[in-house]
């Protein structure tokens, strides 16, 4: 017994170009005979050296990493740091409170993390499926992860691929790769061999070879393994899943840098404390109390549990209106989203081919309806026919697919027929019975059509066998000698040809796929239906075309003229034909030309970089080309979302700023994505940015309002040490704790719920990398914060020189603090405009938040448990009007500063926009 010779290599050392080579020299590579498989041992050998047919499971975190991984943010680690010191300088209920705290922050964090990421572990999934082989000259059945390079694999009708190969034979063999390739209809297959290229084609442009966890639809096949596990395309696929980094949303860098310019802030001022401290010989331990004041007033605690909560809210009105988000940061991504990269089959499209179209030699009759829904009416457009049945009764009884219940089974393409049948109103089962099927021609890529011989009678009563057939127009009207009109046959000359000819041109301009029907009656003594039924199909009798298309969805029409409102490009990214693509942009009006994914891959950056602009449609795309359209996207500043149900489109999913899946995807791409839409609907796309513009929205005015606190912070305790007032602790650590908790968060509450600001659907999306600290933001809260230091250190020495006591001016400063926050938090609402109108009170959340800090700023001093908790002391009513003559000071020097801005902004030639903060009364 001969040994068998060694396969090719797996993995990158494997041959790529396996559609180039004929399946005898396929099959000498991977030293095997397709009439006899593998040998039992030499496959367990195989599997031995290349490993089970699967995909690498992904395994997330264990729970004590994820929990370590809430301590690696800024803020986090400034807690901890002080939290130690505390510790060190016997602080201790200062040290709790603080560690208390980071693990609050981290149990936020861990809920709100969702789902861990398990896009690979779904791929695997996929694959738990058996497969059909020969192997040792015997058929049998093996599990798919025992699958190995060589193996000889039989699949029909109903079969998933379990692994990619290389095709020896096909028997009117059709797949559908949509999941892999985005194409709208089955791929047909065959076992030729193609040229050998310059560059590989990608899946969708080999019809000798089949996929993994791809469906077959029609005929049976044999294929020759040649990639199993991570060197299948769903392999690759994999491969770019896990290499491709999430990035944190705008507002996470935002926070984050943020919290190093405030520490970097309170570090220059602590070097001044210790520094002036020492030379006024303060003690250490009293430096460090006054340090840690410091750490604790300059971190914004709140910050986080605010944010989530918000999100959090923001989520759920989005899961209302079914957006599923993942991850809470992608809520306020979407408010950022300036383009859209969206998959078109399935997504933009219904997914069900649909007839919108028929011709004949004299008549034109359109289709409405969509989809495989039966609601539909045929509409007689010209001609003078009287119906249409003897025109479409070819693609009916020529056809192996069912209508169930008014649920297509079989081939996609045949039902849409059926429900064209339905439309028409015949009985599609009686038509059937009347027709006995005697022989049929299956549909072959070669000769492209289907033909079935059946009993039937001709217009005399004589019995006869007729042919119905069906097929790519080209194919069948080649083989056609005359046509049907008015229920009479006449010549298929030049001219009718030429008509013919113009129609299917047209249609296909469309991007309508194109069949043509025919008959023809032969004598039954001379039919052999085991003889050479293809040398039967000619001579026909042509008796229509039918143009058939999957239909845009009619809400995706107005979703991308909303968006194109809110200035968001829309992008058709489809596995489909580039004209396929442009016509159906055309309906959905999206602008732009339409390009080859490989055409644009083979462009240089730079011109890729100038082009991607005037681009609206990417036809033929493979996964690596709609992950390269994101990162170029990226590259001009879009912030890019990118919708998608397939498998293909699972590593641009991921690689998006935002993804979005289809609720009736694939589990891989909902997986990969931040967002699913479980209705599959375009249009929530639309309500969900709105939803995330006006979250972002609303925490740039809380961001205003926490940061004009941490610079009034900052700068008081400077100015504190600078000038020796209160020892260079103007608050406690309590103090700052009570500020950043009970009034700065409810606050955050109020503005973060706030009305949507009008107009704002009609506003340009913030650019990529703008920062939240604008020059007017600068200004404002560092004017702003400037004024709030110099009153609330007045205070303290008004309390000490008029009413002899610090601790007095301790408690009128921090009364004044929290009233000046009122003040401050409705400024926070716009940016230029005044707070002195009835527009003001317009927002319940902002009037009870107002309502309740302005009885705390009292009770803070007269209740003896507050005073005990935050080292307060009474004030008398005198010596509140001083607190409350300090927010009014601020009042006016707030709304003096806005007068002067309108006013430039008036000089300046400006219009003026409605302002992001603020809704007219």
């Amino acid at each position: 017994m001969t040994e068998e010779p060694l396969p090719a290599p797996p993995g990158p050392d494997a041959p790529d170009d396996w559609y180039a080579r004929a399946p005898e020299d396929v099959a000498a590579l991977l030293g095997v005979d397709p009439a006899a498989g593998l040998s039992a041992a030499r496959a367990a050998e195989l599997l031995l050296a290349h490993g089970p047919n699967a995909l690498p499971e992904e395994k997330p975190p264990p729970a004590w990493r994820r929990f370590l991984d809430q301590y690696r943010s800024y803020m986090q680690i400034i807690l901890v740091v002080a939290a130690v010191v505390s510790f060190l300088i016997q602080q201790w209920s200062t040290g709790i409170l603080l560690v208390l705290l980071t693990l609050l922050n981290a149990v936020v964090g861990l809920r709100q993390e969702g789902k861990a990421e398990s896009a690979m572990n779904a791929l695997k999934s996929m694959m738990k499926v058996t497969a059909r082989v020969r192997r040792g000259g015997a058929e049998s059945e093996v599990p798919a992860e025992e699958l190995v390079p060589g193996d000889v694999v039989l699949v029909a009708a109903g079969d998933q691929v379990p692994a990619d190969g290389r095709l020896v034979e096909a028997h009117a063999l059709q797949i559908d790769e949509s999941a892999l390739t985005g194409e709208s209809v089955p791929a047909v297959k065959d076992a030729g061999t193609l040229p050998r290229g310059t560059r590989r084609p990608g899946p969708g442009d080999l019809p000798n070879s089949a996929f993994m966890n791809t469906t077959v639809t029609h005929g049976s096949g044999v294929l020759l393994v040649t990639g199993t596990g991570a060197d299948t395309e769903l392999g690759k696929i994999s491969g770019m899943l896990s290499a491709t980094a999430k990035e944190q949303s705008p507002l996470t860098r935002e926070l984050n840098n943020l919290t190093l310019w405030i520490a970097a802030a309170a570090g220059l001022t602590m070097i001044v404390m210790f520094a002036l401290g020492r030379t006024r010989g303060q003690a250490w331990d009293t430096l460090f109390v006054s340090a840690v004041s410091l750490a604790i007033a300059a971190i914004p605690e709140a910050l986080p549990t605010v944010t989530q909560v918000i999100l959090s809210v923001g989520s759920l009105n989005l899961a209302r209106r079914s957006a599923i988000v993942k991850e809470l940061p992608s809520v306020e991504t979407l408010g950022f989203t300036s383009a859209i990269n969206s998959d078109k089959t399935g997504t933009l499209t219904l997914n069900q081919m649909t007839a919108v179209e028929v011709v004949t030699p004299t008549d034109r009759y359109t289709v409405s309806g969509t989809g495989y829904a039966l609601e539909g009416r045929i509409h007689h457009a010209a001609g003078s026919s009287a119906g249409i049945e003897d025109a479409i009764l070819p693609y009916l009884v020529a056809s192996d697919a069912g209508l169930v219940d008014g649920e297509v089974v079989g081939d996609p393409t045949e039902g849409a027929l059926l429900v064209l049948g339905h439309k028409a109103g015949l009985d599609i089962d009686g038509t059937r019975a009347r027709l006995p099927r005697i022989a049929t021609l299956p549909f072959d890529p070669d000769y492209k059509l289907m033909a079935t011989f059946h009993t039937a009678a001709d217009a005399s009563g004589r019995p006869v066998v007729r042919c119905f057939v069906k097929g790519a127009a080209p194919a069948v009207t080649s083989r056609a000698a005359t046509a049907l009109s008015a229920g009479e046959g006449i010549p298929w000359d030049a001219e009718l040809q030429s008509r013919a000819q113009e129609q299917i041109e047209r249609m296909g301009s469309e991007g309508r796929r194109v069949m043509a029907a025919a008959t023809r009656d032969l004598d039954p003594a001379a039919f052999d239906p085991d003889g050479d039924l293809l040398a039967l199909v000619t001579g026909l009798r042509m008796t229509s075309l039918v143009a058939m298309v999957d239909p845009p969805r009619e809400e995706s029409r107005t979703a991308v003229a909303e968006a194109q409102k809110a200035h968001i490009r829309v992008r058709m990214v489809t596995g489909d034909d580039v004209t396929t693509g442009a016509a159906i942009a055309r309906q959905l009006g999206i602008p732009g030309e339409a390009i080859l994914g490989a055409d644009f891959a083979a462009l240089p950056e730079s011109e890729q970089l100038a082009r991607i602009d005037g681009i609206g449609v990417v036809g033929r795309v493979a996964p690596e080309h709609k992950v390269l359209l994101a990162d170029t996207l990226k590259k001009k500043g879009e912030v890019v979302a990118m919708t998608g149900d397939g498998v293909n489109d699972a590593p641009a999913i991921k690689a998006a700023d935002i993804g979005i899946a289809m609720g009736s995807g694939t589990d891989v791409a909902k997986n990969a994505g931040r967002m699913i839409l479980s209705d599959d609907n375009f249009a929530t796309i639309v309500h969900a940015v709105a939803e995330g513009r006006k979250l972002y929205d609303n925490l740039t005015k809380y961001i205003r309002f926490v940061l004009l606190l941490l610079v009034a912070f900052v700068l008081t305790f400077l100015g504190a040490t600078v000038l020796n007032i209160a020892a260079g602790e103007p608050f406690s650590p309590a103090q700052v704790l009570w500020v950043h908790f009970v009034v700065n968060a409810p606050f955050g509450f109020a503005l973060g719920f706030d009305r949507e600001s009008p107009g704002l659907m009609r506003r340009m999306p913030r650019p990529r990398g703008e920062s939240v600290l604008t020059r007017p933001v600068l200004v404002t809260v560092g004017l702003g914060g400037l004024a709030l230091t110099v009153l609330l250190l007045a205070l303290i020495k008004v309390g000490e020189a008029r009413f002899g006591s610090a601790g007095t001016g301790n408690a009128m400063a921090f009364t004044a603090f929290a009233l000046c926050l009122i003040v401050a938090a409705f400024e926070c609402r716009s940016e230029t405009e005044s707070v002195l109108t009835t527009s003001t009170f317009d927002s319940k959340q902002m009037n009870r938040a107002a309502l309740c800090e302005f009885v705390l700023a009292v009770l803070v001093t007269q209740v003896d448990g507050f005073r005990s908790v935050l080292g307060t002391t009474r004030i008398d009513l005198r010596q509140f009007g001083w607190a409350l003559l300090a927010a009014v000071v601020l009042l006016l020097l707030w709304e003096a500063g806005k007068l002067l801005a309108r006013r430039a902004r008036s000089r300046a030639g400006t219009v003026a926009v409605p302002d992001p903060g603020r809704v007219a009364a």
